[in-house]
């Protein structure tokens, strides 16, 4: 009976020892690309494509995720406003896919922003509407620069997010 239990325990650690090991780990990093220029102006944001920029591979040599692959992001942005507000943009990229299907959570992204012209719009306010009274006011509509990222833009801070095994 011992000798049974022996084995029976001496299988279940070399099945264990076999077992899949993840080939995409935690923290591995992927180079994303931005297809399309975003402005913080735009009212209406177009539909932002980004693509993997090179192929993942494990350490035999074997794609994971394909080059050219779809990433899967958001976009929050503001445009500049007066009283010097500069406009921002903030992408995080969210997933893309695995050779073989799997979706692969991703963490991290960029920001931009523009210019801030808080201090010239206030000091122009303040300083001319002394002087003239009710047009000084209006010095206080200046506004901040646009946020902008150009097209072809790498992101380069972008991260799996989990570990997965992959079946090529």
């Amino acid at each position: 009976m011992r000798n049974i239990l022996l084995t029976i325990t001496a299988l279940l650690l070399a099945g264990a020892a076999l077992a899949q090991r993840p080939n995409l780990t935690n923290g591995q990093h992927v180079s994303v690309r931005i297809l399309n220029a975003i402005d913080s102006k735009a009212k209406i944001q177009p539909t932002v494509s980004a693509i993997v920029d090179a192929n993942i591979v494990d350490t035999e040599g074997n794609i994971l995720i394909k080059r050219g692959t779809p990433v899967q992001m958001t976009l929050e942005t503001e445009p500049a406003r007066g009283v010097g507000k500069a406009g921002y943009i903030i992408v995080t990229c969210l997933s893309t896919t695995a050779v073989d299907g799997q979706t692969i959570y991703l963490a991290g992204g960029m920001s931009a922003f523009g210019n801030e012209r808080e201090e010239l719009a206030i000091g122009l306010g303040v300083g001319v509407g002394i002087v003239a009274f009710p047009f000084g006011l209006f010095c206080l509509c200046i506004k901040g620069e646009q946020a902008h990222i150009p097209s072809n833009t790498i992101i380069s801070n972008v991260v799996v997010d989990d570990n997965y095994t992959i079946n090529y």
